[in-house]
């Protein structure tokens, strides 16, 4: 089954599918559906799933940048070139610029940068939530996914998806949040809601942030 496909088991009579605007495909079946059942589902509903996908792609906007500008934050900074820092790479959040000697306006240069910058700024933020919140994980990895922002495993290792350096702040702490709670409750019930609301209420915006300009990332 595909990343961006999530499959649950329920006490159900009928199958059910649901495409996203974050583009999930949520596949809901009765507890006796085997594989072969849901591959059978899937190729029925293909050309409905792929309909629905389009649809959701097409709403996307993107975040226009200029020629000298990264996206960091949610934010477009302006890149400045500066000899004298070698390696370092100097952001003001203030002012909203980055400078560094590397040449972050090539295209192999950013992408480098940005998954190394994603991996320090994410786990140390999701060290920071996790100790306010006494939450408990296992293993946290920054991966290179087009489907899906985060993953909680059965074994509490988390994964992240790079990009999200690229939205603001509340959006990683939404996504951080997100799969905190799947460590202890795995699926998206009523529970898992209610415990995420309390926590951060703000998600709705998060959510409306990534539909609106997510897929364009």
């Amino acid at each position: 089954m595909p990343d961006n496909f999530i499959l649950e088991r329920k006490k159900v009579k009928h199958a059910r599918i649901r495409v996203s605007e974050n583009l999930s495909v949520r596949v809901l079946v009765p507890e006796n559906f085997d594989n072969t059942d849901i591959q059978n589902l899937l190729k029925k509903k293909q050309s409905w799933i792929d309909k629905n996908l389009n649809k959701f792609k097409s709403r996307t906007e993107k975040i226009k940048l200029h020629d000298n500008q990264i996206l960091l934050f949610g934010n477009k900074y302006t890149y400045f070139y500066r000899a004298e820092y070698h390696n370092k790479v100097v952001i003001n959040k203030e002012h909203k610029t980055i400078q560094s000697k590397i040449n972050l306006l090539d295209k192999d240069q950013q992408l480098k940068w940005h998954k190394r910058y994603a991996k320090r700024h994410i786990t140390k933020r999701l060290k920071e939530i996790a100790k306010e919140y006494k939450f408990k994980y296992n293993k946290v990895f920054i991966r290179d996914q087009r489907t899906k922002w985060g993953n909680c495993s059965t074994q509490k290792n988390l994964s992240f998806n790079w990009r999200l350096i690229k939205t603001p702040d509340f959006v990683i702490d939404y996504l951080i949040f997100h799969e905190l709670v799947h460590t202890r409750t795995m699926n998206h019930t009523a529970k898992f809601w209610t415990e995420l609301r309390s926590l951060y209420p703000e998600y709705p915006e998060a959510v409306k942030w990534l539909d609106r300009y997510g897929n364009s990332l």
